[in-house]
């Protein structure tokens, strides 16, 4: 009734809470002298040269390093026997020498001027750090590194100066980058026919619908049928002859503008201008704002950027900054010591922000082969889960650069077995713009570190990893990386990821590392605690993993191979008994190959399959623990943990009884390994032992929920960035992509988690109530209006309708947890759920073939020896 309506007072603010004061999101106008000379320079001096002309220009001046009178000494590899210097390779962990430097120009090794110059320094700061500065070689090596950095600014001068010189007309030339017309990588369409997600190539044709949401390939096109209808990401439904046929050759290009006081053209992106406040400031250039007289015109100066730093904080971003802070503290430190100097005078990684930029609770849905099969083993049907997004940024020249993403899961103490209390973290990626670039590996490893150590104080006892680089083609989280930005081979991401967690181990966070298939597939694949084989029903199920995707597949197998089995069987036994189709597999008792017992009986088929597969990328699945075994075992038994108490080590014993399967049968006296059990109370005798005593969190988030449709998963990101041509392949593309992403992210038209649920219950209310008489709510009222705007709106919330995004933003929550079996009241639930139904199946498909390029790279004939 109209009880469930909440007060007029509350719609009507609805719009006031919603204008917020005008924000300044372009940063130039704020930018200090400095800052905007620092950006001007880096859009002419990142030169994109080939390296054949690389050679060209730095091998006269390797060669006159080698020719100098001290060159001698730093031309050739040091040799540590014949000078008789065993430890030098500890002391310089990458050697370099003139003459390598040398051959790499000559075989074109150096695709940028970045990497030749940082190789030709390395050599005379490997001398200094091993000899010191004062000794006879440093003083050479400070000579030679003076005589270098003279020629250096010389050859990017004259470089700087054949780049100035005019291309073509005035007009076509960027006045800020001096390049011409610039292309933005052609997009990348996905068939959403039967062929499963394939790219569409280059040049191909493809079918598309009006509003070019959906792509077909022509071979799945002409599979669609002209009577049934299509289903369109947006829940919407088309016919075959409403398909527009295409052509995939088309490359946006970058926009242009003209400066209002110059009237000089200039890339859009180049000046950092932002489209969206296109009316509310004439376009002024950077060059124009050095002027003093021009400075910060059109802007309120009272008014602050809407930076990264503005973005809100939480306890997870508090805590990983800080711990950001120490380790660079630490390694700052370290640097002084080895290069004899004090901390102030080592170079920095300064301006560095971590916030959590979308926190959303989720229903993980277990996939239909997995929940039919194991439903009678009480499987739950979802996993209530915790997703989060986690962004770092830095201030560079002023302008905010997204460098670092992860996506992360977590199943807390309402969550059922198997993923009770766990952490899976599911994608991570960066682009190489971190300054200086020599911390690059530490900060991204200390964030994942960090993460870890915030989840164990909160009581997760495991963290997942499925080490998986992309595949060629590919991208995870960021749209376009710089092309000198290689992708890692599996092996060594599995050692990042190996080096990271021993980092962990060391900072007392992560007790001990395994695997996944030594957790569940060792030994038989047999519990040691109950004697029993696991099963499927026993994995950790993660959304987007390894596991879930490839038991699909599994079972899809095994139901066609027992169904052509059956019928083979009734054909030759022409349907004897139902009791021959029943019989235990396996081989016969007395045969060579079985003496004695039947082959892997009371062992899963999936579980003997899995095996078989995981077998070969074992080293790939990594699992952490953070918690004690006697606790990740309660857990495990469904006790009640919320209060438990322990006393962890301050040095873990790697002899600790556990799922190791190399310590299964550990019968030792726990107390040996420092390792106490605890009940509720606080053994004060112990503290001087050498344990620390610790209460385990209950798992619950106290940070706020923060909800971005377009960061909801990674591949949605992925598209809102390809969609808006938001590129980081490019220092300058990747400052625009940032500006622009953090002024979506500061108008995210979302209310307080209070006011939403108010509004949701007009909606229930509005969707299913007759009006007058017998309603009387002027909420009520307003609210079947504005259901009336949008079914008649012809601007919609895609092209920008205010009234249609903010009704469709409380739609959309409601139809995320819609739990309706039928058609629901309330205006576009069914056809948002249809949506999300068909992104839900998007993304299978995507992680399928992440997954299968993962069972390509491993199969047997792929493997070298």
């Amino acid at each position: 009734g109209p009880s469930a309506c909440c007060d007029d007072s509350d719609i009507r603010k609805n719009k006031e809470s919603s204008e917020t004061k005008d924000k300044v999101f372009t940063p130039v106008p704020l930018m200090s002298k400095e800052e905007l000379e620092q950006h001007l320079d880096s859009l002419t001096s990142n030169y994109l040269l080939t390296p054949r002309r690389i050679s060209r220009k730095f091998l006269p001046l390797v060669r006159k390093l080698c020719n100098h009178e001290y060159g001698w000494v730093f031309r050739d590899p040091v040799d540590p026997v014949e000078l008789g210097i065993p430890d030098y390779f500890d002391i310089v962990e990458h050697p370099m020498d003139l003459a390598l430097v040398e051959k790499k120009l000559e075989n074109g090794v150096y695709k940028n001027i970045d990497s030749v110059e940082r190789e030709i320094k390395l050599v005379f700061e490997n001398a200094i750090l091993f000899n010191g500065q004062d000794s006879d070689v440093g003083e050479m090596a400070k000579k030679l590194l003076a005589v270098f950095d003279e020629d250096l600014k010389i050859a990017l001068k004259g470089i700087k100066t054949e780049k100035e010189a005019p291309k073509s007309k005035k007009s076509d030339v960027c006045s800020l980058c001096r390049n011409c017309r610039l292309l933005f990588e052609p997009l990348t369409m996905l068939c959403s026919g039967n062929c499963g997600m394939q790219k569409i190539r280059r040049n191909a044709n493809y079918y598309t619908d009006r509003n070019k949401q959906n792509f077909w390939c022509e071979r799945c096109y002409g599979g669609l049928k002209e009577t049934d209808p299509i289903q369109l990401d947006d829940g919407k439904e088309t016919k075959k002859k409403l398909l527009v046929k295409l052509k995939n050759d088309f490359t946006p290009e970058e926009i242009w503008i003209q400066c209002e006081e110059c009237k000089s053209w200039a890339h859009q992106i180049c000046a950092l201008f932002n489209p969206k406040q296109a009316s509310k400031v004439a376009f002024t250039c950077p060059k124009c704002y050095l002027k003093e007289d021009l400075k910060r015109k059109g802007c309120n100066v009272s008014n602050a950027l809407c930076g990264a730093r503005e973005l809100p904080k939480c306890k997870l971003s508090d805590g990983i900054e800080e711990g950001l802070a120490k380790a660079l503290l630490k390694a700052y430190k370290q640097v002084a010591i080895e290069r004899d100097c004090t901390v102030s005078q080592v170079e920095k990684a300064e301006n560095l922000i971590v916030r959590v930029v979308l926190n959303l609770q989720k229903k993980h849905k277990v996939r239909e082969e997995m929940m039919a099969r194991y439903a009678n083993k009480h499987y739950p049907s979802y996993f209530p889960v915790k997703t989060k997004c986690i962004f770092l940024f830095q201030s560079i020249h002023g302008v905010d650069v997204l460098l670092f993403g992860m996506y992360v899961y977590e199943y807390g103490d309402e969550c059922p077995a198997p993923n009770r209390r766990r952490v899976y973290i599911s994608y991570l990626d960066s682009v190489r713009y971190l300054e200086p670039s020599c911390y690059r590996t530490l900060v991204y490893q200390t964030i994942i570190v960090e993460y870890l150590r915030f989840v164990r104080s909160r009581g997760y006892h495991t963290a997942h990893i499925w080490s998986c680089p992309p595949s060629k083609g590919d991208e995870y989280i960021f749209y376009c990386h710089p092309p000198q930005q290689l992708t890692p081979r599996d092996d060594m991401l599995c050692a990042w990821y190996l080096e990271t967690l021993n980092a962990a181990k060391n900072e007392g966070v992560v007790l001990e590392t395994r695997t996944l298939y030594d957790e569940y597939f060792k030994n038989d694949g047999i519990d040691p605690k109950t004697g029993e084989a696991f099963d499927p029903t026993s994995l950790p199920y993660f959304d987007g993993d390894y596991i879930p995707g490839e038991i699909e597949n599994i079972i899809k197998d095994l139901n066609k191979s027992e169904s052509s089995r059956v019928v083979t069987k009734c054909k030759a036994s022409n349907l004897k008994s139902a009791a021959t189709s029943q019989r235990k597999e396996g081989k016969r008792l007395g045969t060579r190959s079985n003496p004695g017992e039947l082959v892997n009986q009371g062992r899963d088929k999936v579980m003997i399959r899995l095996d078989l597969v995981l077998s070969r990328m074992k080293q790939n699945f990594i699992v952490a623990q953070l918690l004690s075994d006697e606790f990740i075992e309660a857990v495990e038994n469904s006790e009640a943990v919320s209060a438990w108490m322990e006393r962890t080590p301050r040095n873990f014993n790697k002899k600790q009884k556990g799922k190791n399967p190399s310590i299964l049968h550990y019968t030792g006296d726990y107390s040996e390994s420092g390792y106490h059990l605890f009940d509720n109370k606080i053994d004060t005798s112990l503290t001087e032992a050498g344990t620390l005593p610790e209460t385990i969190g209950n798992t619950e988030d106290f940070d706020p929920l923060m909800e971005q449709e377009c960061l909801d998963t990674r591949l949605q990101f992925l598209n809102y960035c390809q969609k808006n041509n938001f590129q980081f392949d490019e220092l300058r593309r990747a400052k625009f992509s940032t500006m622009m992403l953090l002024c979506h992210l500061h108008n995210p038209k979302i209310e307080l988690e209070h006011k939403i649920k108010i509004h949701l219950e007009v909606v229930a209310h509005a969707a299913t109530c007759t009006g007058p008489p017998l309603c009387t709510s002027s909420n009520c009222l307003r609210m079947k209006q504005l259901f009336d705007h949008v079914k008649g709106c012809d601007i919609t919330y895609k092209r920008g309708c205010k009234i249609c995004t903010r009704l469709f933003m409380l739609l959309t929550k409601h139809a995320r947890d819609c739990d309706s079996p039928r058609s629901c009241a309330i205006p576009f639930c069914d056809r948002i759920r249809e949506r999300n139904i068909c992104l839900l199946k998007q993304q299978q498909l995507i992680d399928d073939r992440r997954r299968n390029a993962q069972n390509n790279r491993h199969r047997p004939e792929n493997i070298s020896c």
